[in-house]
């Protein structure tokens, strides 16, 4: 009896390490840098252009050891810090033109790319460098449609709202009234677009840094400045009590849809528009407004 036991232990054992053979891959290799390649600089330019020369992007073997690739990716990210943005986005569309040529790669490398560069699980923490995988994802035919969807949404927030470009136009309501209102009707040469939550934490602190700011209020009441409040999730109870002490030189707002429209990722969040409408500042904070809107008084 133990003898037959021992025998299927044997099978067993030997059945999962050949099992575990199949899947084994290749560690991750750096690429050799040319010895002609002497200063920092030109070395790690080299090393994140060439990143992805030693590793088998295209082998479906590390779809059943994902934590090799997302360990590689993560020093990648960290050479990201260190390179320009060309190098940067070069070595980028590097990988993914060999990512993309499997839709269950390219996944994989766009859902770690969203963990450490869009949702705040790495160091290094860049839009930029996200947006061309949410956009591999979202126009590759070897992707499902429904696994688009993220990425999808995620390019369309992306490629909204930023610095330089005119504010999505939207409706929103002052609180307990019917009536609609449009951000394009307001005048003032600067408005301070203030997206946040009475109830969440962090939005508290900044309510109430931006209340005591004498330089907003001084802005505010030479005309020069809106500070629009707005709670992107329609007005609620818990919104109208959250906001029933909030400055009355301020509008205080809510809107409908508001993931539609901006990136709500970090609340609060602070845009500073000009009087085209056009952002001067995204995701920024009440210093550099500040600072921003001073300067423009120096002119």
């Amino acid at each position: 009896m133990v003898r037959k036991v021992l025998i299927v232990c044997a099978f067993v054992c030997t059945f999962f390490l050949s099992k575990a053979q199949d899947t084994t891959v290749a560690p991750y290799q750096l690429p050799d840098i040319p010895d002609s390649l002497t200063t920092p600089d030109v070395r790690s330019e080299y090393l994140i252009e060439h990143y992805w020369d030693n590793f088998a992007v295209e082998d479906r073997a590390y779809l059943e050891a994902p934590l090799v690739v997302e360990q590689a990716f993560v020093d990648f990210t960290s050479i990201m810090r260190i390179t320009s943005r060309e190098s940067t986005m070069k070595a980028i569309a590097i990988l993914l033109k060999r990512a993309s040529s499997d839709g269950d790669i390219l996944l994989m490398y766009a859902d770690i790319a969203d963990k450490y560069l869009y949702s705040g699980g790495g160091t290094f923490v860049s839009d930029e460098a996200y947006l061309p995988f949410a956009e591999a994802v979202a126009e590759s035919k070897k992707v499902d449609e429904l696994r688009k969807l993220r990425y999808i949404y995620q390019y369309d927030v992306l490629t909204k709202n930023q610095v330089g470009m005119t504010v999505t136009d939207f409706e929103y309501k002052l609180p307990g009234k019917d009536k609609k209102y449009r951000i394009k009707k307001l005048k003032s040469p600067y408005i301070l677009l203030y997206i946040n939550d009475p109830e969440c934490e962090d939005c508290s602190l900044a309510t109430l840094r931006l209340s005591v700011s004498q330089a907003l209020l001084q802005e505010i009441r030479e005309g020069r400045l809106t500070i629009l409040s707005l709670y992107p999730d329609g007005e609620t109870e818990e919104w109208l009590a959250g906001v029933a002490d909030y400055p009355k030189e301020w509008v205080v707002a809510s809107m409908e849809n508001g993931e539609r429209c901006f990136d709500l990722r970090v609340m609060p969040a602070l845009y500073l528009l000009d009087k085209d409408k056009k952002i001067i500042l995204r995701n920024t904070s009440l210093e550099e407004v500040e600072q921003t809107l001073k300067a423009t008084k120096e002119k």
